[in-house]
Order: structure tokens, then C-alpha cells, then sequence
């Protein structure tokens, strides 16, 4: 009985297996990003979505005081002459113009747009992922806002973010967008 040699038969299975299993691992490292993205992007957009509802009664609160003591303050000067929006007229400009914000607590909320917290949720995401796996120009934030702030009814602020992330697996070329919500509802003081 002749013997037949057997050189190479594990350089031929390895040659089999290899690609297989370098694809499962590529493939397993892609899964893995895209949870860590979209752990962070859910992350980023509840904690954003939480500090501002709490924070916007407070903020509201504030500029309605404050606008009461510089109408009182006015008053008392000029003997119920002028106020806050005379005063505005007079100098020219208004708050709105020249600090790019306004004064009354109604049009707080409306300031919160997308503009505004989109650095946030893009700040809150570079803190969750390495910033050199991921890049948070690739978020897009959009906001819904309540119309006021009043205990008569339930306001709710909504965050929308998405974010595209390109796959980096071999033979593929997609982009795959992640979309994440997170709906809060404002503090509105005790009743």
C-alpha cells in the first residue's frame, strides 16, 4: 500500500477558511460600530431633550421677571411714561437685532430650534464615540417645540436627530442613516 503525502493540505484549508472567516470579522466590527453610533446618538438626543425641559420653564420664568422689573424700573423713572417697547423704539433696535435674542417668555422656546441645539446634541456625541472612529458633522437635528409653556396643558419638547454613517465593509457601498427621537416633557412649576 502506497502512502500519499499530505504537504500543503493545511496551507489549502486555510486558504479556504481565511476569507470566510476575515469577512465575519469585518462584518462583526461593522455591527459593532453601528451600536456604539447609535447608542451615543440615543444618548446625545434623551440628554439634550431632558436638560431642556428642564430648563425652559426656569429660562421663561426669568425673562418674564425680567422684563417686569425693567418695565417697573421704566415706570418708576418716567412716571408711567415709556416702557420696555417704547424704550426699544426709541434707542432704535430692538433686543431681537441687537443680541439676537428676545426679551418676551413666550418667544424663549421659539429660539430653540434646531440651530440652537444642534451643537449640543453634535457636543453630546463626540462625548459618547471617539471622535476619530465617528464624525458628528454628519448629524442633522430637528426640533419640535411646544407653542407656550403654561400648566393649562401638557407641552412636550421633541428632538429628532439623525445621523449617516458609511459602511466599511468590503464589496459594499452603502450609507445607512440612523434616526433617533427622544420626547420630553417641559417643566411647568407646581400647580
Amino acid at each position: 500500500m502506497r502512502l500519499r503525502k499530505e504537504d500543503g493540505s493545511i496551507t489549502l484549508e486555510a486558504a479556504m477558511v481565511l476569507p470566510v472567516f476575515m469577512l465575519f470579522v469585518v462584518f462583526m466590527a461593522s455591527i459593532i460600530r453601528i451600536s456604539i453610533a447609535e447608542t451615543a446618538l440615543n444618548k446625545s438626543v434623551s440628554e439634550t431633550a431632558e436638560v431642556i425641559a428642564t430648563h425652559a420653564y426656569p429660562a421663561t420664568i426669568l425673562t418674564e421677571q425680567a422684563k417686569t422689573i425693567a418695565n417697573s424700573k421704566l415706570a418708576g423713572i418716567s412716571i408711567n411714561e415709556f416702557n420696555l417697547s417704547d424704550v426699544e423704539k426709541l434707542a432704535g433696535t430692538t433686543f431681537r437685532e441687537q443680541f439676537d435674542i428676545d426679551i418676551s417668555g413666550s418667544n424663549f422656546l421659539q429660539q430653540l430650534g434646531s440651530d440652537v441645539l444642534s451643537p449640543l446634541v453634535k457636543k453630546k456625541f463626540a462625548d459618547n464615540v471617539d471622535s476619530f472612529a465617528f464624525d458628528n458633522s454628519n448629524i442633522q437635528v430637528d426640533v419640535e417645540l411646544p407653542g407656550s409653556i403654561n400648566g393649562s396643558s401638557a407641552s412636550y419638547i421633541g428632538i429628532t436627530a439623525t445621523y449617516d454613517m458609511d459602511l466599511t465593509v468590503p464589496f459594499v457601498d452603502r450609507t445607512i442613516t440612523l434616526k433617533k427621537k427622544a420626547y420630553e416633557r417641559l417643566w411647568v412649576g407646581g400647580m
